[in-house]
């Protein structure tokens, strides 16, 4: 049983750690701010996932990036972009459509036990 249930929640993270990611993009930040911002609101992410997922969105013209070389250490700081907010919302909705069903359906197993 627990194969299953890691399976299941590593698919279930994922999808929940690209909406963050596009929600904590509305203001420009870098790698390792958004890793220690999901971290910090229990959603940990290791950089070997980040990174490609950071790509991923912006092949997908979801974020934008640019190079900030003034610093000792050049970073590269991402963004959403207006398509990006609109995909955003998109996944939004979604996911509260599917929290709904979710909570219909255990309110329903719930009503069962009694």
């Amino acid at each position: 049983m627990s194969n299953v249930f890691e399976r299941f929640e590593k698919e279930m993270r994922r999808g929940a750690i690209q909406v963050a990611v596009m929600c904590l993009l509305e203001k420009e930040h870098y790698g390792y701010e958004i890793t220690k911002n999901l971290k910090n609101s229990g959603l940990k992410v290791e950089e070997g996932t980040l990174y490609p997922l950071l790509r991923r969105l912006e092949n997908d013209k979801l974020l934008s990036s640019r190079w900030d070389t003034e610093d000792t250490r050049p970073r590269k700081y991402y963004t959403v972009t207006d398509y990006g907010r609109k995909v955003r919302e998109n996944w939004l909705d979604f996911f509260k459509s599917i929290n709904e069903s979710i909570e219909q359906f255990e309110n329903n197993l719930k009503s069962q036990d009694r």
